[in-house]
């Protein structure tokens, strides 16, 4: 006998030149079922960031059991998209987002809801699991770049907007997502860490899985050393809107180069060992500081700035800080 929740749930895709990837997102969304809790109202709401609403055929064409919510946001930026996907979602008591390259397990907002009511949550979180395409090569594979920390159900944590349950109540208090990580991402970083010094309780569910999918263009290690300088400079900037003192800005400084002295010395020591995945790991922390370094000297590094280029996904899981 499903738990009576009665919540109305909006779940927020937004999206940007990736039709397939859409389409498999909204038939694992027409899969999901429901055990313990029966959602009073679902709707999906498509915020399409591609002024030629390219998105808008795959909404039309795939079957899903509940409405489907199609919009075109013109502006350029990942802000922009989430902030109207929340507009957008009017009524509802929860947003859920899942990103436009993920597919849900049949459980997904069973889990996120249930917790939700058991622990009577403000945010609730869950495990995003890669699934590779076949030409991903090996090394990255087994090196687990793309693992990301799984907690124990009901465990207090940070959160990612890859895949997340949030009470309307929250955005009515502390509002949507800051316009300055538009086209830098780290949105949903500084968002969450908002959330969390305003109190609100985070807490994560095991049990509310989502695959991502991970092509061979991110499976190098040009693209693992970006999605670190990524990581570490935007996370300066997320920090640094909360505080701002000179002391914080000395200790992420320090921080910042203990990550770039212990990487190099691990990759020197990897290279002669030959331990290639090792080496990469090293060479990531090098980039994760130096990514720092560059925020703290005041550069933002604008991953979505091109319009034209094929969007990187900020895989950062802030159950942490770098």
């Amino acid at each position: 006998m499903p738990w009576q929740n009665n919540a109305r749930v909006a779940i927020c895709i937004g999206t940007f030149k990736r039709q397939e990837l859409l389409r498999e997102l909204l038939v694992g969304i027409a899969r999901l079922t429901f055990r313990k809790v029966q959602p009073s109202q679902i709707q999906i709401v498509v915020v399409d960031n591609d002024e030629l609403a390219s998105a808008k055929e795959i909404c039309g064409t795939v079957s899903v059991p509940w409405p489907i919510k199609y919009v075109v946001e013109p502006r350029r930026g990942i802000t922009y998209v989430r902030n109207r996907a929340i507009a957008e979602a009017g009524s509802a008591d929860f947003v859920a987002f899942i990103d436009d390259d993920e597919v849900p397990s049949v459980h997904w907002l069973n889990e996120l809801l249930s917790i939700q009511a058991e622990f009577s949550a403000d945010v609730v979180s869950g495990p995003v699991l890669p699934r590779y395409a076949p030409n991903v090569p090996d090394w990255v594979r087994n090196g687990g770049f793309f693992d990301k920390p799984v907690s124990v159900t009901g465990t207090t944590r940070r959160a990612s907007t890859n895949n997340v349950l949030i009470g309307t109540h929250v955005f009515r208090r502390i509002g949507g997502f800051d316009d300055a990580f538009a086209l830098s991402g780290a949105e949903d970083a500084h968002f969450f860490l908002r959330v969390w010094h305003a109190g609100y309780k985070i807490v994560w569910s095991r049990g509310a899985v989502v695959f991502e999918a991970v092509s061979a263009e991110r499976g190098t290690v040009a693209w693992l050393l970006r999605r670190e300088y990524q990581t570490g400079n935007g996370w300066v900037f997320c920090e640094a809107s909360v505080d701002n003192r000179l002391r914080s800005w000395l200790f992420r400084f320090s921080k910042a180069w203990g990550h770039i002295v212990i990487g190099s010395v691990n990759a020197v020591w990897r290279s002669v060992l030959l331990d290639g995945t090792a080496l990469v790991r090293s060479l990531q922390r090098v980039s994760l500081g130096v990514g720092m370094l560059a925020a703290l000297a005041g550069h933002r590094f604008l991953a979505y700035q091109d319009a034209s280029a094929k969007q990187l996904r900020t895989l950062t899981s802030v159950t942490g800080r770098p």
